[in-house]
Parts: C-alpha cells; structure tokens; sequence
C-alpha cells in the first residue's frame, strides 16, 4: 500500500476557482438585478402609457348617442344626463377607468399563481384642456360639421352655388329694396294728387292721379303668405322661446368655454359644406321633421324668431325681395314689355294733363308688375315649384293689366330653375356663419331636450377632444406622470 501510495502522483489545486465564481455571481447577480428593475421600470411607463390612451379612449366612447344618431356627430356630453355640465364629473369617469385597468383584480389568473410584479395605482388625474362645441363662436362644431359632410356633396353642387351667387352680386339682388322704391314712387304720386290745380284766375281744381302700385300695395298690407300658401290655416303654429337656448345664453354671457388655442376661421370651401350640413340635418317648409319642436327650422336659421309662422313671413318676404330685383331687371331688358310700360305711362299722364308723370308712372308700372310677379315665384317655389334667377320670357306669368286687380291664382306648375332649397342655400350663404351655428345649435337643443333622459342638454357642455395629465405611482418607489390629449 505504501508503494502504491508512493507510486501514485497527488495533484493538489489551488482554491482560485471559488474566488472566481463568487466575483462572477456578485457581478452577474447585480446585473440581473439592475436589467430587472429597468424593465420593471420600462414596463410600468409603458403600461401607463397603454392605460391613459385606453382610459381617453373609453371616456370618448362614451360619446352622445342621440348627437350622433340625429346630427352624425361625435361628442361627450359632460352632464351625462344631469342638470348641468362639469369636467369633474368627465374626470371622474376617467379616474375610474384609470383604476380599473391598472388593477389586477380581475385577473384570470388564480391569486396564489400570480404577483403583481408592477404593483401600479393611480395617484391623481387632472383634465387640462377641453374644446367644446360652442367654442370661438362655434368654430368647433363648424369644423365637424363640414367634417361630416366632406365626401357627400361633390364640386358641382358648390360649383352651382358659387355660380348662382354671381348672378346674385353681380344684379345686386339681395341689396335692391324694391318695395321701398315703390313706397316712394306712392308718395310722389300722392303729392301731385294732394296739390291743387289753377285753372284761371280764381279757379282751383283738385286732379286725382291714378297709383299704378295701389292694388299691389293692398296685397303687402294684406301679408304676403296669404297670397303665397294655398291655405294659411294649415302652417305650423309652433313657437318656443329662444332665451334659454344657446344664442340666447350666449347674448347673456351664460356658456361654458374651453380653454384650447383659438379655431382658424372656415374657409370657403368649408363654409358651403356647412350649408349643406344645415340643410340635410334641418327641416324646412315642405319638408318638415315630426320629431321637431319648430317645423321651419331652415328658417329659424334666417329670422332667428321663436315662432315659425313668423320665420316662415320674414323668409318669404327676403325671397320676394330677390325676385322682384330680378324681375325689375328682366323688365328693364324686355324691349316688348317696356314698350307696353312707356305707352301706358303715356296715356295715363295725358289722362291727368300731366307730361312730366310720364316717366314716375314707368317707374311705378314696372315696380308694381315686378312686385306681382315676385308673389307668383315665391308662392310656385313654396309649392314645390322651380323659377329661374333671371326670367325669360316664356317664365313670364302676369300681363301688364294684372296690376290694377291682381287675381289670386292656383299653385303653379313645377317649371324649370331654382327650387325652394335653392334659393334658401342663397339666402344663408349671405348670412354670418356664427350667426347661422348659434341658431342651428338652438334647434339641436331644442330637439335633443325632448328625448328621454336628455332634458337639460347644452351644447356648451359638449367635448369634442380633451387633455389630460394623470400620476401613477408604483409600490417598488416608481413614479410615472404622463399627459396626453385625445379627439374624434
């Protein structure tokens, strides 16, 4: 044994291998650890950043559901069904689904096979900025309302429009007051009837001077839609006040602001699809909406007054103001018809012993005759009737002998031209565009507060994209602050 023992070699090793590996460990070891906390740390800002979008994501879905089904549009109503609108309240709602998703609570994961590696709750949650609809004279809601109807109207319905508002500006349609002129061509007339006459020396004589516009002026007295609808009796008699609307609580500074950077103005482009957005989602005469408050809503827009028999006479009477400056234009230019007025003219002045009537006879002929056909346009345009901006002759209805007993008539053919509609998309496009959003934004409240649940909805207090800054704090000593800002 011994020799084998002799015989045998006896390695011995150092301990240098120990040494190592425990150097090695502690650096590998605290490696792992830092690799660890980065990731813990990466992952809880990343999952902040996926709970905030989530959260202002769900707070948007909770968008108005009678808004969007009634006026395609995509809003959060801050009151949520109470009596008045708060952000706290939108806060809240955020703040709830804050919690919710950082929470592991509803973990499909049995509890004893999971720990929260994260350990993230929120610590608070602030909106800082909202825009709202009724925002810098409703820019806001202008821009989603052409919005929505961007892709729907094509470029020649704009075309027209630009077109037909050449006609318009370059006659000076819509600036003519033909009726005023007409009131003047009276007074001058009754002038010449009120002073007396010499004969002789001694002998006064009193001369009645015939008034060519009396029998159309009986009919302005008279109101023009009693010439104009086949029966009155059958007009909407709704009527609401407008104080407790929007424009009415704007006038008296009593609406919500957002605090967003000012909206750019609409342009032209923007403003026609507006135009079209009103009168897609309004109803009008002829073509009415029954789940409405006002029938004439189209125009509410233009008289702005609370009753609809009386938007519906204010609109009347602006489409017959353009029709009689159109018509006055056709009649200057009709050789024919300005023909039958000078010889007309001319035996009325010498009936009167009168030559320099001559020419206030002419002037008062065409107005009255204009005036007449105006009526006969606006009452074949409610009708559901078309009439060409600029007549011709074969649009011509009334004779020159019309004037002295104007006969009231049935409702006239369809014809060619503009329609009714036409000539309203006129007659806003001439009108202030804030003007119009307020007025529309009445109707909108008006409608909305019959539906159930909705009896104090403002338009002011409606989101259309927010801000917002939320805390998160996490149990390994991890803070995250994080803003973001979400719109439709």
């Amino acid at each position: 044994m011994n020799e084998l023992r002799k015989g045998r070699e006896v390695h011995r090793f150092p301990g240098y291998l120990t040494v190592y590996a425990a150097l090695t460990l502690t650096v590998m070891i605290s490696l792992c650890l830092a690799l660890t906390e980065g990731v813990r740390r990466h992952t809880i800002a990343f999952e902040t950043e996926c709970v905030m979008d989530i959260g202002l994501d769900s707070v948007l879905a909770e968008y108005h559901r009678v808004l969007l089904e009634r006026y395609g549009l995509l809003m959060v109503d801050a009151s949520y069904g109470t009596d008045y609108p708060s952000y706290h309240i939108t806060e809240g709602h955020l703040a709830n689904y804050l919690t919710r998703n950082l929470s592991c609570e509803d973990c499909g994961i049995l509890p004893f096979l999971y720990r929260d590696l994260l350990a993230m709750e929120l610590k608070d949650v602030q909106i800082l900025k909202v825009a709202l609809a009724t925002d810098d004279g409703g820019r806001v809601f202008q821009r989603r309302a052409a919005e929505c109807m961007r892709g729907r109207m094509g470029l020649e319905a704009a075309e027209k429009l630009l077109e037909w508002m050449e006609t318009v500006e370059g006659y000076g349609l819509l600036e003519e007051d033909i009726e005023a002129r007409m009131d003047r061509v009276s007074a001058e007339l009754q002038e010449y009837e009120d002073a007396d006459r010499q004969l002789g020396e001694e002998e006064w004589i009193r001369i009645e001077i015939p008034d060519p516009t009396e029998a159309v002026q009986a009919l302005r007295r008279e109101g023009i839609l009693k010439w104009v609808v086949e029966d009155v009796s059958q007009l909407s008699e709704a009527a609401t006040g407008t104080d407790r609307y929007i424009s009415g609580r704007s006038a008296r500074g009593e609406i919500n602001h957002g605090n967003y950077p000012q909206e750019e103005p609409p342009g032209l482009t923007d403003n026609i699809l507006l135009l079209e957005y009103f009168l897609n989602y309004a109803g009008r005469y002829g073509k009415t909406r029954e789940d409405s408050l006002l029938q004439y809503q189209v125009e509410y827009l233009l008289g702005g007054n609370g009753a609809d028999i009386v938007n519906l006479r204010h609109t009347a009477n602006v489409l017959c103001g353009i029709r009689e400056a159109a018509n006055v234009v056709y009649l200057l230019q009709d050789e024919g018809k300005r023909a039958q007025v000078e010889a007309a003219a001319a035996v009325l002045a010498g009936v009167v012993a009168q030559p320099e009537l001559q020419p206030v006879f002419e002037t008062a002929m065409i107005l009255a005759w204009a005036y007449l056909e105006s009526l006969h346009d606006v009452k074949t345009l409610l009708a559901g009737g078309r009439v060409e901006l600029l007549k011709k002759e074969s649009d011509w209805h009334y004779s020159l002998t019309g004037i002295w007993a104007p006969q009231r008539e049935a409702a006239p053919e369809k014809g060619a031209g503009l329609s009714y509609e036409d000539y309203l998309r006129i007659l806003l496009y001439v009108q202030p565009p804030e003007l119009l959003t307020m007025r529309f934004m009445d109707l909108m409240e008006m409608d909305i507060r019959r539906t159930p649940g909705n009896s104090c909805f403002r338009m002011d207090g409606c989101i259309d994209r927010l801000e917002a800054e939320a805390v998160v704090q996490s149990g390994y000593g991890c803070n995250v602050t994080i803003r973001r800002e979400k719109a439709y």
